[in-house]
C-alpha cells in the first residue's frame, strides 16, 4: 500500500496471557506512542477484572479503549468495534503521535485485515506465541485466574463482578458468553453455589483452586484459536503489511 499520506502502525496481537499488554508497554514507553486496545471486552468497565482491563492503564502510557460500554447496552459488534479502532487510529496520528494497536479479540482483528487494503496505514505485526510447554502456559493462566478472585483491594474480584452481574436477569446472557464468568457459573452450579453471593471470603481454598485452574482451561482453549487465527491473517499476503514476527 502506497496511498498519499500512508504512516506505519505497529500491531501487537496474540493469545490471552502471553504478555500483549507488557510488550505494547515497553514499546509504548520507548517510543512515546499511544496503545488503542483492539478488545471489545476491554470496553465494558463493569467487568475490568474479568476482563483483564485492570492494571492495564500504567503510569507514563496512555492507553485508549475503543468506548466505554455498559453491560446493560448489549454485546458490542465487532463491525462497529473496527470502526472505532480505525477512527482512534487515524485520530491519533494526526496529532502526531505514533500509534500501536494491541489486542486479541479475533473477530475485531479479522474484519481489520480485511480492511487493510482500503486504509491508509502500513502495518508491522508481532503476533506472541504461548509457551511451547503446554503446561507452563496452563500455570501462567492458572495463576493470573487466581489474582482475578483475588485482586489487591479495592478491585473487585471476578466473582464480585459476576454476582453484581447476575442480580439482574437481564444481563445472565452477556455474563455467560464470557469465558471467566462461564467456567464460574459451572462450578457455581457443581458445587451449589449462588452466582448471586459466592465471594472467595466465604469459599474454601481448595474451590477457589479449582476454579483457578477452569478458568485457565477455558482461556487456554480460546488462546490455541487465537494463535492459529492471527498466524493465519498476519502471515498471508496483506497490501501494506509487513511480515509476522513471533515473539
Amino acid at each position: 500500500m502506497s496511498s498519499t499520506g500512508s504512516f506505519s502502525v505497529h500491531l501487537i496481537a496474540g493469545p490471552t496471557g502471553t504478555g500483549k499488554s507488557r510488550v505494547a508497554t515497553d514499546l509504548a514507553r520507548r517510543t512515546g506512542a499511544t496503545v488503542v486496545v483492539a478488545d471489545r471486552l476491554q470496553c465494558f468497565a463493569e467487568i475490568a477484572t474479568t476482563s483483564a482491563r485492570a492494571g492495564a492503564d500504567v503510569p507514563g502510557v496512555r492507553r485508549v479503549w475503543l468506548c466505554d460500554r455498559a453491560v446493560a447496552d448489549g454485546d458490542y459488534p465487532a463491525a462497529e468495534a473496527v470502526n472505532a479502532l480505525v477512527g482512534h487510529v487515524q485520530q491519533i496520528h494526526a496529532s502526531g503521535v505514533p500509534v500501536i494497536v494491541e489486542g486479541g479479540s479475533i473477530s475485531l482483528l479479522t474484519l481489520l485485515a480485511d480492511r487493510l487494503h482500503d486504509l491508509p496505514w502500513t502495518v508491522t505485526p508481532t503476533v506472541l506465541t504461548r509457551p511451547a510447554d503446554p503446561g507452563q502456559y496452563l500455570s501462567d493462566l492458572t495463576a493470573r485466574a487466581a489474582e482475578m478472585l483475588r485482586p489487591a483491594s479495592p478491585q473487585p474480584s471476578l466473582l464480585r463482578e459476576l454476582s453484581t452481574l447476575w442480580k439482574d436477569p437481564a444481563n445472565r446472557w452477556f455474563a455467560a458468553s464470557v469465558n471467566g464468568f462461564e467456567a464460574a457459573l459451572e462450578w457455581s452450579a457443581k458445587h451449589s453455589l449462588s452466582p448471586e453471593s459466592a465471594t472467595a471470603k466465604n469459599i474454601p481454598c481448595r474451590l477457589m483452586d479449582e476454579l483457578s485452574r477452569m478458568i485457565a482451561e477455558r482461556h487456554a482453549e480460546h488462546g490455541a484459536d487465537q494463535e492459529k487465527a492471527f498466524r493465519h491473517m498476519f502471515s498471508r499476503p496483506v497490501s501494506g503489511a509487513a511480515p509476522v514476527r513471533a515473539a
